[in-house]
């Protein structure tokens, strides 16, 4: 599908520091959004200079849930180091547990992995 210098350009990024911000981000959106989801806030019962917050993530929110989701399922396709047994639970979580799966993905396999990386790297 990519040319295989695209690949590895991509592969770099997902591992970057700005990445795993990024994603950390998408990750408060998600927990943000929940509130929404459930019904613990109606925005249309507020007064408008309080809705703003909700519009603003009514715009972002959807964003950083496509963000997360293609980021945590292709750093499990291409990046994951972790066992075979191990990738097949997280497969079932990620793909059951939809966002909130990919969060739970992203603070228990990404971020410890990404961090190790970055420790083994000579400065």
């Amino acid at each position: 599908m990519f040319p295989q210098h695209w690949k590895s350009r991509i592969d770099e990024w997902l591992v970057s520091s700005l990445a795993a911000k990024l994603f950390f981000v998408s990750t408060l959106l998600v927990l943000a959004l929940t509130t929404v989801f459930q019904g613990l806030v109606d925005p249309a019962k507020m007064p408008l200079w309080m809705r703003i917050y909700w519009i603003i993530l009514g715009v972002l929110g959807p964003l950083g849930l496509s963000f997360l989701c293609v980021g945590m399922w292709t750093y499990w396709v291409r990046l994951d180091n972790s066992r075979a047994y191990a990738k097949r639970i997280w497969f079932v979580v990620l793909l059951v547990g939809a966002w909130y799966g990919e969060c739970a993905y992203y603070y228990f396999v990404y971020l410890p992995q990404v961090i190790r990386k970055r420790r083994a790297q000579p400065s």
